[in-house]
């Protein structure tokens, strides 16, 4: 499950579906730059600019776009999939003892209903000082991981991630729960 995912996931991060989502080019146009990208050997974001179909700015941003859709991705995967394996108990490999602690709010909510998340709709902030911050819509309400921060420099491949590579000692879960029917307020 969690490698479908994820494939899925890094599909739908793919540059061109970036550009076409954003609105700098037409699928169209797409088709037409991936066949003529592949035929003169340049990549994409080369050809496009080359051809000046879309500008350096965009290209930015998008590239930009890609990077953080697949460190979300990830990150919701490496996190959240133990969720899976701990509420079913055929964790056959033990649950690094730091994200379980963490989790725990997370198991307590979901034992009482079906736990269901999709990584495609988490969204990640990266603060200047490094530290990042993952939100994660889910069956339980928004999931906000606080204080997570990578171990190896930025050249992780992040299809690669594991929770080897994130340092969790400061990382905080805050679960913000969604109600269709909000409660009356107390006095």
């Amino acid at each position: 499950m969690e490698d479908q995912k994820r494939k899925e996931a890094y599909h739908n991060s793919r540059l061109g579906q970036i550009l076409i989502k954003k609105g700098y080019l037409s699928p169209e146009q797409l088709d037409e730059a991936i066949h003529f990208s592949q035929s003169d050997d340049k990549r994409l974001g080369e050809y496009l600019i080359e051809h000046r179909m879309i500008s350096r700015w965009q290209l930015r941003r998008a590239l930009s776009s890609q990077s953080q859709l697949r460190l979300s991705v990830s990150l919701s995967m490496v996190l959240l999939t133990p969720v899976y394996k701990l509420l079913s108990e055929e964790c056959s490999e033990p649950v690094d003892s730091t994200l379980e602690i963490l989790l725990k709010p997370l198991l307590v909510a979901a034992s009482a209903s079906t736990f269901e998340f999709d990584p495609k709709f988490s969204t990640v902030e990266i603060n200047q000082n490094g530290l990042i911050r993952l939100r994660v819509p889910s069956s339980l309400g928004e999931l906000s991981f606080d204080g997570l921060r990578l171990k190896k420099d930025e050249t992780i491949n992040y299809q690669d991630l594991s929770i080897a590579d994130i340092e969790l000692t400061e990382t905080r879960l805050f679960i913000r729960t969604i109600h269709s029917n909000p409660a009356p307020a107390l006095p």
